[in-house]
């Protein structure tokens, strides 16, 4: 909730129009769910994983953009 706050805080929370801050918020919320990130447990091998990774169990590409891009296009579709 710290990054949230931080980046709402950095826009002036609403400042603004509503649908620009919830688009503003959805695209956030959205790159922060397939960014890379490391855990901090020492001891561990250090994997790079995003939490869209960890919820879906596997990962369409290794760069995280094109997982994004999979993810959010129709070629991510699974039934």
């Amino acid at each position: 909730m710290r990054w949230q706050d931080q980046y709402l805080f950095n826009r002036q929370y609403f400042h603004g129009k509503l649908e620009s801050a919830e688009l503003g918020v959805r695209a956030w919320v959205l790159l922060r769910n397939f960014q890379p990130y490391c855990s901090r447990i020492t001891g561990q091998k250090m994997t790079y994983v995003s939490a869209a990774v960890k919820l879906n169990g596997f990962c369409y590409r290794e760069n995280w953009l094109e997982n994004l891009l999979v993810s959010a296009s129709m070629y991510g579709y699974r039934q």
